[in-house]
């Protein structure tokens, strides 16, 4: 059995899952669609592959926003499947025949059916058991973001929120949502204008500003970046300039490019963020992010319609490691 240390660099983790074997015999993709409250634009499309072999099954969530896409990742994966034969490394079965969400979702399903075909989790590997996460609640882009909080916290939670910037908000709205300690994250999503982001790094105090707008130069360096990290010499340059990274699985090409990444981050400087998973990739995000960036901002709270009241307010949450493969037995 291979086992790390339980200081393991998270490029070590990297290395054994990406060499592990694996044997797929077969492979289907479960579509559907979900009803969540803070996605736009409708129902949420949704993918799990399920890759089959030796006894033992892996999944893997694709979060494209598209049906073109994920009808797209259902004829890939079967184009894939059939030119498969015998048995072959994670870190070069996947192949580059898919896009970018489809390869982390193919990635993060052979790396669950290889430890799963091995007999191992993740606390085999790395001695961790469970850990503790914590989470935000994010809240979208709106013209009254006071009501939107004030929504949640009647909802019953009491933790930290990340909030996307509205360009339109008046400086009243600067100045209250300045004054709110418990909002850890300003997501620019690169909108909104320097003028604003410099009057709201004026009024704030510990918040991190994340893409903000390209002039801005936040006064006291409290930057992040998420859009612009398709991968790990990526986060190397953004820890370079001294910014906090945002990784996100499906953007980077898969969780093994994401330990890849926090390799570069620094203690306090990385948090894992969610694009609205509804199955299996959620909790795997949840996994890399406990044994990682506990404590950072990370962006993946339950979802609001798939969970209970209890465990929105449970933060910060508990994860453990002990169950096979990579997603343990979470639905």
């Amino acid at each position: 059995m291979v086992r790390l240390s339980p200081r393991c660099t998270p490029g070590e983790l990297a290395r054994v899952l990406g060499a592990l074997e694996v044997q797929v015999s077969q492979l289907h993709v479960e579509r559907r669609d979900v009803a969540l409250p803070d996605y736009p634009g409708g129902p949420r499309p949704s993918s799990v592959v399920h890759v089959s072999g030796a006894g033992a099954t892996g999944r893997g969530e694709h979060v494209a926003f598209t049906d073109a896409e994920h009808h797209e990742f259902v004829e890939a994966m079967s184009n894939w499947l059939r030119a498969r034969s015998g048995p072959a490394r994670v870190d070069s079965a996947v192949g580059v025949a898919v896009s970018r969400y489809g390869r982390a979702a193919l990635e993060a399903a052979l790396i669950d059916l290889g430890l799963r075909q091995a007999g191992l989790g993740l606390h085999d590997l790395t001695g961790v058991r469970e850990a503790t996460l914590r989470f935000v609640v994010s809240l979208g882009a709106n013209p009254d973001p006071l009501r939107a909080i004030a929504q949640v916290r009647a909802e019953g939670f009491t933790g930290d929120l990340k909030i996307d910037v509205d360009p339109a908000w008046n400086d009243a709205t600067l100045v209250a949502l300045a004054g709110d300690r418990s909002i850890a994250i300003f997501d620019f999503k690169g909108r909104g204008s320097p003028t604003q982001a410099t009057r709201l790094a004026a009024l704030s105090g510990r918040a991190l500003f994340e893409d903000p707008p390209i002039e801005f130069v936040h006064p006291r360096g409290l930057v992040s970046r998420d859009a612009t990290l398709p991968d790990a010499a990526a986060v190397e340059a953004a820890r370079a300039r001294g910014e906090a990274v945002n990784l996100k699985a499906p953007r980077m090409g898969g969780p093994l490019e994401v330990l890849r990444g926090l390799d570069h981050a620094g203690e306090g400087t990385a948090y894992i963020g969610g694009m609205f998973e509804v199955s299996v990739g959620r909790v795997q995000a949840r996994q890399l992010a406990a044994l990682y960036c506990p404590s950072g901002p990370n962006d993946l709270a339950p979802n609001r319609d798939q969970s209970t009241a209890q465990e929105r307010e449970n933060c910060p949450m508990l994860i453990r490691h002990d169950q096979p493969g990579f997603g343990g037995s979470e639905s």
